[in-house]
């Protein structure tokens, strides 16, 4: 769908200046204008891309048509709720607020507003992901690992809400049950917040996940391996590869081991995002399961949060 949409982004930092460079890019995309509180980085990324720094943000939400949300996760209520009275759509990045009830309050005034509300829950897009989701998937365990190397970001929340969110949300659309019971572990090394944590997700349909998150690690690692009948897979997301083993049992004892490379078409994950929320947009596609998603993944996060920060008292 090629109807350009007025675009802003708020928020220029290290995720937001992907979500300038995407949007400046793409052809259905009338990219006016960034904010940050920054006003020197701000104005670095403006004239970089010969857009508009808005000092103030309802001067930029009174020139668009949609925003992309990309502030420390402590403003994203207050920006997406004044950027839904200014009548914008919202592309908020994970997660989505602080508090579940801040989170079903956006959801709420979106639907009041009519507007669209997406979440970046970025790996949902992954192209290594969607190749393995194509085929019949039935998870008995999974384990999943999240590492990334010492940095200064998203300090302000603990790895659980930071990177371990984006495999609570790939567990729950795996697994199409409830959790029945949270075992959850976690240090904190270099911050105020939880640094490394793992969780055991056991589910009503007795389907396990194991999922290891850490900030202080020497190396990046974004995979899962998944179990299931007969079965074994591993999804690659940062290499973006998916390798599958499979026992095919033959008469009597004999067992015929069959190991494929599925085929990933390699793409960008968020340049793909952002066009599925400009689609929303000019579609009217009010769909609000994406943020009813990211709320529920926001709900066993909060609760793993509670349970590590229990034991660490």
């Amino acid at each position: 769908m090629n109807k350009k949409i007025k675009f802003g982004v708020i928020g220029v930092g290290y995720l937001g200046k992907f979500h300038v460079k995407h949007l400046f890019d793409l052809d259905c995309v009338d990219l006016i204008g960034v904010h940050d509180i920054d006003r020197i980085q701000a104005s670095e990324f403006a004239n970089q891309y010969n857009i508009k720094n808005f000092k103030n943000i309802e001067g930029l939400l009174e020139s668009i048509d949609a925003v992309s949300i990309v502030t420390p996760t402590k403003y994203h209520y207050s920006v997406a709720m004044m950027a839904l009275k200014h009548n914008v759509h919202i592309f908020i990045e994970k997660p989505i607020t602080d508090s579940v009830d801040e989170a079903n309050q956006l959801l709420n005034q979106a639907t009041l507003k009519k507007r669209v509300i997406h979440v970046g829950h970025i790996e949902r897009f992954n192209p290594a992901f969607k190749a393995y989701v194509k085929r019949s998937c039935s998870p008995l365990f999974v384990e999943c690992h999240r590492l990334t190397k010492i940095n200064k970001r998203s300090m302000d929340i603990s790895v659980v809400l930071d990177l371990m969110i984006h495999d609570i949300d790939l567990m729950l659309l795996l697994i199409n049950s409830n959790i029945k019971k949270i075992i959850a572990d976690g240090i904190s090394v270099i911050s105020d917040n939880i640094d490394l944590a793992n969780v055991k997700l056991i589910f009503e349909n007795g389907a396990v996940t194991n999922l290891t998150a850490s900030r202080i690690s020497n190396k990046e690692m974004r995979k899962l391996r998944i179990f299931e009948k007969r079965k074994y897979t591993t999804v690659d997301l940062l290499a973006k590869k998916v390798k599958e083993y499979e026992v095919i049992p033959k008469k009597g004892k004999e067992l015929v081991f069959k190991n494929i490379s599925l085929n990933v078409k390699n793409y960008d994950a968020l340049k793909e995002e952002l066009l599925h929320f400009h689609d929303s947009i000019v579609s009217n596609n009010l769909d609000k399961n994406n943020a009813k998603n990211a709320i529920k993944a926001l709900e066993v996060a909060k609760k793993i949060n509670h349970i590590i920060k229990q034991k660490l008292s």
